[in-house]
């Protein structure tokens, strides 16, 4: 055939640095002038790369490597028609000495080109594309190519005349594809004449034939095959399927659909693949079975592509699974029901596209019974449910899906190694890692082996990473547990703490249990969070166990530097700067005793003292903020809190000219240095014993701390000494509505006027006096003017007894007016808050004294006993306290509060008491009254607070109502009289609240302590009548009073008298004279609140 004929034929040469030896020139010219009639002129071919070479059809071009022989060949011409023309013969490939790749494109091949059994090899690896065979077939019959060519891909079309293909003439191969490019009548007939007494090894690594048959593979042994079955429906070999004895890997593709070949089950298969695309050839499907069907007894992975009709009665096709079995994959195969029934060391279990949901919403399957799974995909099966936590242990891909709630932490903290697992979930949300997910364990060192153990939680699905060394942990189990094999020679001796990723997230994690350290730690409040920072914790929240006054913690985040913690127990958690609490390691049962700040929302550093401060005889604590001991004992305070510690719970008054003051509290049986001082002056020492005194004072006036001076200790009593003034200020002056006396600064009211300023607006016609009954000052007398203020209608009103939290509720028409006791509070030295204890919904109902009278109790701190007695007041009378004389006026309500034995921290130390008030709207009136014209802002005058006053008074007005609070500078500390001094602490406007905060600054005491406020609402003196056509829909407001009360041991006298109205209608609740009208009183159960 004319060279003409060959439209592109190109030669490349890959070979070595240089140029090509002379032998293997003579070699390419022999095929050059064979094959295309053209001799080589050429004496040196360079191997640059370029082309050198384009005549007469063909051309050449080459490329080198390191050597200087020839290394690989490709001829390649346009496809030919027919056996005649040029061709290739064994002599024409022979001569080349180190050719390790041969490729030849649409030549004609001479038998026995590649060589026979026993001769030498063209080259290492052949790829023939589309050749023409002139006999048929590769190698002449009883023939086998060159034992040591290992590698051979083919592809054949209808021109390439390949009639047969006998195993034995490629036997000695380790790799063989033949493909078939056309769609053909015929295809190469696939035999077997491999001698069964044949000892040669007859082994493949790969197998891959396209044919219409199943060849037989018998005396070969197939690490993995590949058929591709054209016409598959027409098959008729599939009994060969028992020739596959030494065959590990299987992979079956058919274009037609077919029954399951039950033939299989007699194989030594391992790995079986049916169905799939192969080379873009047609796919065709499993079929439906009647029956259950056989594995291979030995099948370790299985894998079926999409065969909709592959089940029997919604479930798999197969009537038992090998134990052997560890990796199943299906694709779509009908089934409805999750395959729970699998081999249990199942390691990767794949099913895509099932529907399970078709009968309606799935959960994710518990997958508990497989232990050995890791890798799972359940790809677009139709599952609706949240992820389960148990999933983490898994390699996971769960797409296109209808899952939803939130990425588990295993995954969220992991994110860039989940971020196309759960792809087309719509309604699944991907959240953040929170702190305290991710939690190892301290790591577990054996000597001996040199292995590290870490355990967990949420560790990953890949094995963490050392920082220092980039040394990866083995996974043992996903998410909990790895090991890491610690080479000392390179690593080093283990450190105490090693530093690990854990994904992008690094942990110092210890290689023993420490004690924690609070040495150098800081505690900060945020709201009811409270963070400790310090080192040497742990990752684990069970190693650790926090408590606070006895109230443990619940531990939601932790590291090795930082514990966050919280308090869900209904107990409340006891206020103040330093709290008790201790910190146990659960491990090694250590535990660290500290106070804490439960008040305040602020960072402490927690600061050591230089002492154990007595802690453990039960002395004395140290205070984690100040880092100076909390002496426990009474009495006593020092470093050891053994030393004696001084306090005064009363003095006694003098006149301004001065004179003798005795002095009642706790000085010890040691009193060295004593000294006393009022102000700023001296006060004489007479006498000294372990609870009484007296001193000699100069004269002066007003209100004085007293300080005193022994045993190297220095105590303040604020404001607890008094000159006692001949004559007393009255409020306001009495508003000039009134007659001050003088020698009790108490005003007397004109009739028609009443209040504690006397500029209040009453129904009475006769005189009353703002907390007093007197009528005449220094033994005078005065006229009373006429009444200004018209008559007002009185309301009939409701008291109502509150049993659970034990307060009180006056009610009349649409307002509400309720008093409660809030809290108790003790307070150092500063004047800092020790410890707050809540008051509120703790009260247990005791006893009903009588018909007025009711009574409750309540314990804190062990030992600590408050009696809280309520009284409604049926007639006025007068009564003493504290020298003073007062009056309860009728239908006012008196409030006795007794304290007893309770346990100061330190005898610096003194009490508030917190009482609140309010003022609203009564929900449940049914009468509705105009009250328009008498519309006010809230306003707060506390002007009449003053040390050296003797009576101390706050007035809160709204809408025309005036709430007034007294409260004298006297109580009886160990029933012996005492000054005290009243301080707004704070007063706030806002447009839905109106409130202030009143402290009676009280003295330490040891046994019992009385104070005696008193409070009313009246009508003010700007009051007047609205029409009643003026109709307007009234607002609704809420005045709250606090009225704060240090003591200890404490009985508390509060009495309420009130007059009330609202917007729409008047209230009166302080009844005089002629106007007429009674309390209801009742005692609502807690059910009926």
């Amino acid at each position: 055939m004319k060279v003409k004929l060959f439209l592109f034929i190109i030669l490349t040469f890959l070979c070595s640095k240089g140029v090509v030896k002379s032998d293997e020139l003579n070699c390419l010219a022999l095929i050059f002038l064979n094959l295309f009639q053209t001799p080589i002129t050429e004496t040196n071919i360079l191997c640059t790369g370029n082309l050198l070479i384009n005549k007469n059809g063909y051309s050449y071009e080459s490329y080198c490597e390191d050597g200087i022989n020839l290394t690989e060949l490709f001829i390649r011409s346009i496809p030919q028609n027919g056996l005649s023309g040029p061709s290739v013969g064994y002599s024409d490939l022979n001569c080349f000495l180190q050719l390790s790749k041969l490729e030849l494109t649409n030549i004609l091949i001479q038998p026995d080109a590649f060589g026979k059994y026993n001769e030498k090899k063209v080259a290492n690896r052949l790829h023939l594309y589309n050749n023409t065979f002139v006999e048929g077939r590769i190698s002449s019959a009883s023939n086998s190519i060159s034992q040591t060519t290992e590698f051979i891909v083919m592809t054949y079309n209808k021109n390439s005349n390949l009639l047969f293909l006998d195993l034995r003439e490629i036997k000695n191969l380790k790799f063989f594809q033949l493909l078939c490019r056309d769609t053909l009548t015929n295809y190469p007939v696939i035999e077997n004449t491999i001698d069964p007494l044949d000892t040669s090894i007859i082994f493949f690594s790969n197998l891959y034939i396209a044919t219409n048959m199943v060849p037989s593979l018998s005396n070969i042994k197939c690490e993995n095959v590949f058929i591709q079955l054209v016409n598959a429906g027409s098959t008729i070999s599939w009994s060969n399927f028992d020739t596959f004895q030494s065959v590990r890997s299987l992979n079956l593709y058919y274009d037609d659909d077919i029954f399951y070949p039950t033939s299989l089950a007699n194989s030594g298969i391992k790995v079986l693949s049916l169905g799939g695309v192969a080379d873009a050839s047609p796919v065709g499907l499993l079929k439906a079975p009647s029956i259950k069907l056989p594995l291979p007894p030995q099948l370790e992975t299985l894998s079926i592509a999409n065969s909709p009709d592959f089940n029997v009665n919604g479930d798999l096709p197969f009537s038992e699974y090998p134990n052997t079995l560890d990796y199943i994959s299906f694709g779509n195969l009908g089934i409805k029901n999750f395959p729970l029934y699998l081999p249990s060391n199942i390691v990767r279990l794949l099913i895509l596209g099932n529907n399970f949901a078709i009968n309606g919403p799935v959960s994710l399957p518990d997958l508990s019974m497989y232990s050995a799974l890791y890798y799972l995909n359940l790809v677009d099966c139709g599952y609706t449910s949240t992820i389960p936590e148990s999933y983490g242990k898994y390699r996971v891909r769960l797409n296109d899906n209808d899952i939803s709630g939130y990425w588990p932490q295993w995954a969220v903290c992991y994110k860039e190694e989940y971020d196309e697992c759960f792809d087309n979930n719509p309604k699944l949300i991907q959240g953040t890692c929170e702190p305290g997910s991710i939690v190892p364990n301290v790591l577990e060192y054996n000597i001996l082996s040199g292995i590290l153990k870490l355990t967990g939680k949420n560790l990953g699905i890949n094995g963490p990473v050392l920082k220092d060394s980039g040394k990866q942990f083995t996974v043992e189990v996903a998410q909990s547990s790895y090991y890491l094999d610690w080479d000392s020679n390179n690593l080093g001796p283990l450190p105490e703490t090693l530093q690990i990723y854990f994904g992008y997230h690094e942990f110092a994690v210890a290689t023993k249990v420490f004690i924690p350290n609070f040495e150098i730690q800081a505690i900060t409040k945020l709201g009811k969070r409270y963070i400790f920072t310090g080192i040497n914790f742990s990752n684990v929240k069970s190693d650790f166990k926090i408590l606070v006054s006895g109230i443990q913690a619940t531990i939601y985040y932790i590291d090795f530097n930082k514990i966050e913690i919280e308090f869900n127990s209904q107990e409340p958690l006891p206020l103040g700067q330093d709290i008790p609490a201790t910190i146990q390691n659960v491990i090694t049962n250590q535990i660290i005793k500290f106070t804490i700040n439960t008040l305040d929302d602020k960072t402490t550093n927690v600061l050591s003292c230089a002492s154990d401060c007595g802690s453990d005889t039960g002395l004395g604590k140290c205070s984690s903020s100040t880092g100076k001991c909390i002496c426990l004992t009474p009495n006593y305070g020092g470093d050891q809190c053994k030393a004696i510690t001084q306090f005064l719970s009363s003095a006694s008054s003098t006149p301004t000219e001065g004179g003798l003051v005795n002095l009642y509290g706790w000085f010890g049986d040691s009193n060295s240095n004593f000294n006393v001082k009022i102000g700023s002056s001296d006060c004489l020492y007479h006498f000294v014993n372990s609870t009484f005194s007296n001193c000699t004072i100069g004269p002066g006036f007003g209100t004085h701390s007293v300080t005193i001076f022994q045993n190297g200790f220095t105590w303040v009593g604020q404001n607890m000494f008094h000159f006692d003034e001949i004559t007393f200020k009255c409020p306001k002056n009495c508003s000039s509505n009134g007659q001050c006396i003088k020698s009790k600064g108490q005003c007397k009211c004109y009739s028609g006027w009443g209040g504690y300023d006397c500029n209040s607006k009453t129904s009475s016609d006769s005189s009353t006096t703002g907390g007093s009954t007197t009528t005449t000052t220094g033994g005078g007398s005065y006229e009373t003017p006429s009444p200004t203020p018209s008559p007002i209608e009185i309301p009939k009103s409701n008291i109502t007894i509150n049993e659970t939290v034990g307060s009180t509720v006056i009610s009349n028409q649409q307002t509400e007016y309720e008093i409660s006791i809030l809290s108790l509070v003790e307070l150092d030295i500063l004047d800092n808050i020790v410890i707050i204890h809540n008051l509120t919904n703790s009260w247990r109902y005791a006893e009903i004294n009588s018909s007025n009278t009711y009574k409750f109790k309540q314990t804190i701190q062990e030992v600590c006993t408050i009696t809280y007695t309520i009284e409604d007041i049926k007639a006025s009378r007068d009564y003493e306290f504290a020298g003073l004389e007062l009056t309860l006026e009728k239908d006012s309500i008196k409030i006795t509060i007794t304290i007893e034995n309770y346990p100061f921290t330190s005898a610096l130390n003194k009490l508030q008491l917190r009482l609140i008030s309010s003022v609203g709207d009564n929900k449940e009136s049914s009468h509705q009254s105009n009250n328009e014209c008498n519309n006010q802002n809230t306003e707060i005058d506390s002007s009449q607070i003053d040390k050296d006053q003797l009576l101390n008074y706050v007035t809160i007005s709204k809408n025309q109502k005036l709430l007034y609070g007294r409260f004298i500078n006297r109580v009886l500390s160990d029933t012996r009289k005492s000054f005290i001094t009243t301080s707004l602490i704070s007063a706030t406007n806002s447009s839905n609240k109106d409130s202030f905060i009143i402290g009676l600054n009280l003295p330490h005491f040891t046994t019992s302590l009385t104070i005696d406020p008193d409070f009313s609402v009246l009508v003010s003196s700007s009051y007047k009548k609205c029409n009643s056509n003026d109709t307007v829909k009234r607002a609704s407001w809420v005045l709250p009073v606090a009225i704060v009360v240090p003591c200890v041991a404490v009985a508390t006298l509060v009495i309420v008298g009130a007059v009330l109205y609202s917007k729409n209608r008047t209230k009166i609740l302080l009844a005089k004279n002629k106007y007429k009208f009674t309390f209801e009183l009742k005692a609502k159960n807690k059910d009926d609140l």
